[in-house]
């Protein structure tokens, strides 16, 4: 019942199927990759920021993306019910998203003017940055969010 075939397959035949195992088993570890990576898309979200804020403090902001698809990042200063958008920042993703793991970096820093500080009262606001995938597999990730209080002065 099990024993070995009578007529053993040519030897270009043996090989082409050895190809095609490789070849399937070597996409299933490539698309698990893919996979973890289209699941998990920001990577890390740095917000920094003086915890006084005055005419010419400068926040930065710093995202690491899978690379996989697009990021947005909006960093936003908060105070009550008002807010105002500081900076948006666009992260894109790998020309070859599947296939290439490598992770894509961005950064970004703006100084306060006096007209955006206009609109603020002086005390404590907060400073939100929102990083923001896009839709895969019909699932939209959840917003990376990191938050810094802060003083408007």
């Amino acid at each position: 019942m099990f024993e070995e075939l009578t007529i053993q397959d040519a030897r270009p035949i043996r090989l082409l199927k050895r190809l095609f195992v490789f070849v399937i088993v070597a996409l299933l570890v490539i698309g698990a990759v893919s996979s973890h990576r289209a699941y998990f898309q920001v990577r890390s979200l740095e917000l920094s920021a003086p915890q006084v804020l005055s005419v010419g403090s400068i926040v930065n902001t710093s995202v690491v993306g899978s690379g996989r698809t697009q990021v947005d990042v909006e960093v936003d200063l908060i105070q009550g019910t008002h807010s105002e958008r500081l900076m948006h920042l666009h992260l894109t993703g790998n020309n070859l998203a599947f296939f290439d793991p490598r992770q894509q970096h961005g950064s970004d820093s703006v100084a306060l003017t006096a007209e955006t500080l206009s609109t603020f009262q002086p005390g404590l606001a907060r400073l939100r940055a929102v990083a923001t995938g896009r839709e895969q597999w019909t699932r939209l990730p959840p917003p990376t969010v990191r938050d810094i209080d802060v003083e408007i002065k």
